[in-house]
């Protein structure tokens, strides 16, 4: 599907987030005290300081960033017991890394814990490391007051993806320990990264950090567009024998419906990269497919699964479900 936009230059603020609030106080302690305060400036590139503070006093505990990269997606993520917090934020933006600093209760204060080295994922093959190189490293949850579970994540620039996750064990009489390391399975962010170029209006790991769901687990991922790039979604198929079937759908820039009027779909090639499938691969047509709007089919929008394996077709005007269709780990069925 190929289209050609005009395209008016945004900033990120503006593209993508919502810069309303000058301050704001989230991710509060399970004892309720503490919380993470973050205060934007008014001006591009619109710094942000954030803050550890004591919740009845306002007080500053920690002053984590100050004047730092705008990063709206920092948070705290708290061990059970309030005793210890990860502080996630983004540290670069062009290529983007996020990282993650670990502090631990001190009486009234909490001291910064240094981590240990940690293991870089093992990446495909084929992937040429470089400066270029988009980093992860997130704290996802303490799975016990003293241990952490991270996931260390590294994309190059052209799209290969090695992803491990990490546990953390702290106390106090000595430094954290990594007691576990386990390579992440190949999920659907894998073979969205390896896309052809033109699938989407920027390459696809450009689209990673601005995911509304990533699930990797239930194979979905939903991304907001911006003033060139429709919204879209991708799902992830397997054949019987556990080839993956990707679908990329999205929605029609020029309407306000979010709903998917259009739906792509990909397969591996020799090289391992995701290659463009024939559209006969799903037996319903979109408005898009043969390159030009098709009027008759400007009516339906495409409802791809988060669970599950069948794909509803819609009315955009009735809402009326027009298709049911089903892989059956060969093929699509239409049951309707």
């Amino acid at each position: 599907m190929k289209r050609i936009f005009t395209v008016i230059a945004l900033s990120t603020c503006v593209a993508f987030f919502h810069c309303e609030a000058e301050e704001y106080i989230g991710s509060q302690s399970p004892d309720g005290k503490f919380a993470l305060h973050v205060a934007h400036g008014d001006k591009q590139p619109f710094p942000q300081s954030d803050a550890l503070i004591e919740r009845s006093t306002k007080k500053v505990i920690v002053d984590f960033d100050k004047d730092a990269l705008f990063a709206p997606d920092a948070k705290l993520v708290w061990s059970g017991d309030s005793q210890r917090f990860a502080y996630v934020r983004e540290t670069k933006d062009d290529p983007h890394h996020v990282d993650t600093r670990v502090f631990q209760r001190n009486g009234a204060a909490f001291d910064e814990i240094k981590l240990p080295d940690l293991p870089p994922p093992k990446m495909p093959s084929q992937a040429a490391r470089s400066e270029k190189d988009r980093v992860y490293v997130k704290a996802v949850r303490w799975s016990d007051a003293t241990t952490l579970q991270l996931n260390y994540e590294i994309i190059t620039d052209d799209g290969w993806r090695g992803a491990e996750n990490i546990a953390l064990k702290f106390d106090r009489q000595n430094p954290p320990a990594i007691v576990k390391t386990e390579a992440e399975p190949v999920s659907v962010l894998d073979y969205f990264l390896l896309l052809p170029d033109g699938t989407l209006e920027l390459a696809p790991r450009h689209w990673r950090q601005y995911a509304n769901v990533i699930d990797k687990k239930n194979g979905f991922m939903s991304v907001e567009g911006d003033g060139a790039q429709p919204n879209f979604q991708v799902a992830l198929f397997r054949y019987r024998d556990g080839r993956p079937l990707l679908a990329v759908c999205q929605a029609d820039l020029e309407s306000d419906d979010p709903r998917c009027a259009s739906a792509e779909f990909y397969g591996p090639g020799p090289d391992g990269r995701m290659r463009k499938l024939d559209r006969t691969t799903f037996p319903v047509h979109d408005q898009w497919e043969s390159g030009e709007q098709l009027q008759k089919y400007q009516d339906f929008r495409f409802i791809f699964p988060r669970h599950g394996r069948t794909v509803l077709v819609r009315s955009a005007k009735t809402s009326r479900i027009l298709h049911k269709v089903t892989w059956d780990g060969e093929k699509f069925v239409d049951e309707k």
